[in-house]
């Protein structure tokens, strides 16, 4: 029997494009802090944010819950399709805000009005904070006797609540969820400064294609409701019925 070399050749392509197209996405979201990821229950603000985007786009995905240096490391070596990050290439538009504040506790009568305040003050943070929060912040994070990072979050919070640091710099959803077990009878209130701007965080993609999608997923849903949904699902307040998490 004769067999066209042409036709056979486009026939293997044709069954190799499509077993990729199979393939789902390997995706690299952040391990559990609530109320953005929860590892163990797949749910959580961001969790529900970029898999509701995926599926809108029309991609299979898989979820992988990385941490962040991690991630960035496997996304390099080609094991990942999309990982989290702030800038680079082919990164989608925002999609979501994290807000960073200066968090005291009310009773102690702590003004901070900017973020060179700091300085006068015994200032606990999350991770890399000193990397991701300005000039002004990385000078307040160089002054080890003024300054340390703290982790895991819970320990955040804990010390603030001891009077261990003056200020705690942290997500204000990240933290009230924290207090809301470290604290539950609201005790001691808090009083958050925004003296940083938002923190925009993308998908960085392998493929401009599906960043692509992702972005136009992504603009509907922001018109959608979805996001205003989320807040009130998971009761975190908003500005002006805007979710302090809304690009």
């Amino acid at each position: 029997m004769n067999r066209n070399p042409r036709a056979l050749g486009w026939g293997i392509g044709l069954l190799y494009a499509c077993a990729l197209q199979a393939a789902p996405l390997q995706i690299a979201l952040g391990e559990s802090k609530m109320p953005y990821v929860d590892a163990e229950t797949q749910s959580g603000i961001e969790y529900e944010l970029v898999t509701r985007v995926l599926r809108d786009a029309g991609y299979a995905f898989e979820v992988q819950h990385l941490p962040n240096k991690r991630a960035q490391m496997q996304f390099s070596h080609g094991q990942l399709d999309a990982v989290i990050v702030t800038a680079g290439d082919t990164v989608s538009e925002p999609y979501i805000a994290y807000k960073n504040m200066a968090i005291t506790l009310c009773e102690r009568r702590i003004t901070v009005g900017k973020v060179t305040d700091l300085a006068s003050y015994q200032t606990g943070a999350f991770n890399n904070a000193g990397k991701f929060l300005g000039e002004d912040f990385a000078r307040i994070a160089a002054d080890p006797q003024h300054y340390r990072e703290i982790s895991p979050q819970k320990l955040l919070n804990r010390m603030l609540l001891a009077k261990r640091i003056d200020v705690a710099i942290a997500d204000i959803n990240i933290f009230q969820h924290e207090q809301a077990e470290a604290d539950p009878q609201a005790r001691q209130p808090l009083c958050p400064f925004a003296v940083f701007p938002p923190t925009l965080y993308r998908m960085q993609f392998r493929d401009p294609a599906i960043r692509d999608r992702f972005n136009q997923a992504l603009g509907q849903l922001q018109t959608s409701g979805f996001y205003e949904a989320l807040a009130k699902k998971y009761k975190l307040p908003q500005d002006q019925q805007r979710p302090y998490f809304k690009p």
